[in-house]
């Protein structure tokens, strides 16, 4: 099973997503989740696979995408998709973010699809499910917005980001590290040697060509990397 849920925001797709997730891995003893959603996910800016066994829940792997949503971001977020998807060995369900109306999206999704391997479309979306129910080899299915969700407004959906980037600095400390040319109203990501995501870094003070840092990762960092990803005001006060 490879399930890909595509549609707007506010529509369920999470919430539906880990259900199914949690249901395959009672059946088969392990499935796979991927939050793919830059915006609402459970870390702005980044996609993640995680393992479902049994009740446990494991984050396996992280990634940049390095915005919080997918438009000028396509190449980065395709590239996560893919290698997310070639770590899952198992069933596997991908929760999308809620980019879902025009031309670009569509094909931003027809292109997801082919890099995470899909056999199975819940689309939560008219537009959607037309540009993708014609394929032969998929099986896509039409899908009612949950019972009970309604449409959050902007400030909402701002402030949850700013929820979860505050809880990911609950535990950082001052560290000095190189310091790119960049914006410094905006994240700098931390990379292992190996493209992970590490973590984030909020610039306090520049050194020269170092930058001296509040992150909550403490091991080896490969490389920091710019982010668009906009320190919320709620960060900079806590630190």
């Amino acid at each position: 099973m490879r399930l890909v849920l595509v549609g707007p925001t506010d529509t369920g797709k999470t919430t539906l997503a880990w259900a199914i997730a949690r249901r395959a891995a009672a059946k088969f003893g392990r499935a796979y989740l991927l939050d793919l959603d830059v915006g609402q996910g459970s870390l702005p800016g980044t996609v993640a696979r995680f393992r479902l066994e049994g009740e446990e829940v494991f984050e396996e792997e992280r990634l940049l995408v390095g915005r919080v949503s997918p438009v000028g971001a396509e190449g980065w977020l395709l590239a996560a998709s893919a290698r997310l998807a070639r770590g899952a060995r198992g069933p596997l369900v991908a929760d999308t973010d809620g980019f879902a109306r025009g031309p670009r999206a569509e094909r931003l999704r027809y292109q997801q699809l082919e890099a995470l391997g899909a056999a199975e479309v819940g689309a939560f979306d008219d537009a959607l499910f037309r540009a993708l129910a014609w394929r032969a080899d998929l099986r896509v299915r039409r899908l009612p917005v949950a019972p009970g969700v309604r449409e959050k407004p902007p400030a909402l959906r701002v402030a949850r980001r700013a929820r979860r980037l505050l809880a990911h600095f609950e535990k950082a400390r001052l560290r000095r590290l190189p310091r790119p040319p960049a914006d410094p109203r905006y994240l700098f990501a931390l990379l292992a040697g190996d493209g992970r995501f590490l973590g984030y870094a909020l610039l306090v003070a520049e050194q020269g060509r170092e930058g001296l840092y509040w992150t909550p990762v403490r091991g080896p960092v490969a490389r920091v990397v710019p982010t668009w990803v906009r320190v919320p005001s709620v960060v900079a006060r806590s630190f």
